[in-house]
């Protein structure tokens, strides 16, 4: 599981830098937001905690930006929109948190969901846990 402060760091740069649709994160919404169009959700599907000092946890984890386009519309505006966000995070540190490259844009055989069509971006970062 992420630390808190990974999620409150994410959660807020995302929102500061990317207004195009609305941006849920995870368990902050019942179902599949309503009105057909465009959303993102963020969740962080991955950590693993490790001791470096006697005080010190080196956490490694990624997250995960889900973003649900109109089907049937084509995929290139929702791959532009998660370079954009991609931007947002490669390769900076904020708060104490090491963003590193984020993966392309990626798509399966279950993108393809009732009125949305969902692309993925995940972000690997690493954070030091003092404490």
């Amino acid at each position: 599981m992420a630390a808190l402060t990974v999620v409150q760091i994410v959660e807020a740069r995302l929102r500061a830098g990317f207004d195009r649709c609305p941006i849920y994160v995870e368990n902050s919404t019942l179902g599949t937001p309503s009105g057909g169009g465009p959303w993102i959700l963020v969740d962080f599907p991955w950590s693993r905690s490790e001791w470096v000092s006697a005080d010190e946890f080196w956490e490694d984890g990624g997250f995960r930006v889900l973003l649900a386009i109109e089907a049937g519309a084509g995929a290139h505006d929702g791959r532009a929109w998660l370079d954009e966000i991609a931007s947002l995070f490669r390769g900076v540190e904020v708060g104490g948190v090491q963003f590193f490259a984020p993966q392309s844009a990626s798509t399966g055989d279950q993108s393809d969901r009732g009125v949305h069509f969902r692309l993925a971006l995940t972000v690997p970062y690493q954070f030091i846990i003092e404490g």
